[in-house]
């Protein structure tokens, strides 16, 4: 027969494997659970076995043999941009922090060259700095998800290769505003429209050509703002104020040329009608008096005599309209005419 005490060991052994066994039996159930998981709707899934990729899915329910036989990797959907800031690259220092100015304003140079990133030369000879912010679109997860780790710097260094190309290109007016008189310009003012344009299309061009499988990206846009030295800054502002000044000047001038010569057209116009209006009235008052003369060569009819005793009779009266009363006597006799008003 069997000792109670070996059939306590017994049971004890017996509960304690079945005890085991459910505990093995609840882990094994909790790492398969593990394996089910939600893809939200903005992303989709890269499943790894062993770290080799085996298939992508879309959003929804996803079953996987848990960590580590197989790893999810959520990405954005395709048409979602993934913001690349490359400057973040960058070990944090004083021009690091003169990086985050406002849009627009000046950046300092270093007086280590290793800390100038991001400053350019110019076809002319100048320096620009770009500050830029990359959005790109993963267009094949598995190529992405290989790349991995790479993908920054080989963007970081497809965008300065990029830009160092383009800033070359151009002179310091094709990329920013720096001189007023020569900004304005149409060729500068369709190169600094095409800057950003030009821009993705290279770094696009530069991933493509890349060695390997490629990086499954493609830059759908980027933010430039140009930005000269904060030393030349102010030079470049003396200059605008003083061409400002210049151009104001110039206005002025214009005005009051154009104002002068209003009024002097205004006078020449009028002495040209009063010039005209006395021309005319001579001509009628000659026209008027050689009427009579010019009327003996058309009328035949008239002699001398005839023309004569007319104007008589004209001057005579014209006499006769200032006088207030006439005496005559008779020819023969030697008295005298007196006529009122008139001086003896």
């Amino acid at each position: 027969m069997t000792s109670p005490r070996a059939s306590v060991l017994a049971d004890t052994l017996t509960w304690s494997f079945r005890l085991l066994f459910a505990l093995v039996a609840l882990l094994a159930g909790a790492w398969l659970v593990r394996g089910v998981q939600r893809v939200p709707p903005e992303n989709r899934a890269v499943v790894l076995r062993f770290g080799q990729v085996v298939r992508t899915v879309g959003p929804g329910l996803l079953l996987t043999w848990p960590s580590p036989i197989e790893s999810v990797v959520l990405l954005p959907s395709q048409g979602r941009q993934v913001q690349f800031a490359p400057e973040a690259l960058e070990r944090q220092s004083p021009l690091d922090q003169g990086m985050q100015n406002a849009p627009g304003q000046a950046s300092a140079v270093s007086d280590n060259a290793r800390d100038n990133t991001w400053f350019f030369l110019t076809g002319d000879g100048g320096l620009v700095h770009l500050r830029t912010m990359l959005f790109y679109q993963i267009d094949d997860p598995v190529a992405y998800v290989v790349a991995g780790d790479h993908i920054e710097p080989m963007l970081r260094r497809a965008l300065i290769t990029a830009a160092l190309h383009l800033c070359a290109s151009r002179s310091l007016d094709g990329i920013l505003v720096a001189r007023p008189e020569a900004a304005g310009t149409p060729d500068r003012v369709a190169q600094r429209e095409r800057f950003a344009r030009e821009l993705v299309r290279e770094v696009n061009r530069r991933l493509r050509d890349a060695p390997g499988a490629g990086t499954g990206i493609e830059v759908a846009r980027i933010d430039v703002v140009p930005s000269i030295p904060a030393g030349a800054k102010e030079s470049f502002d003396t200059v605008l104020a003083v061409g400002q000044q210049v151009e104001r000047s110039l206005a002025d001038a214009r005005t009051t040329a154009e104002t002068r010569r209003q009024i002097a057209e205004q006078g020449r116009q009028g002495a040209l009608d009063d010039a005209r209006a006395r021309a005319e009235e001579m001509v009628r008052t000659a026209q008027a008096r050689s009427a009579l003369i010019l009327s003996l060569g058309r009328d035949p009819s008239l002699d001398r005599a005839t023309v004569v005793d007319q104007v008589y009779r004209e001057r005579v009266k014209s006499l006769f309209d200032i006088v207030g009363r006439v005496e005559t006597v008779p020819v023969d006799t030697h008295a005298r005419t007196f006529i009122s008003g008139a001086t003896p």
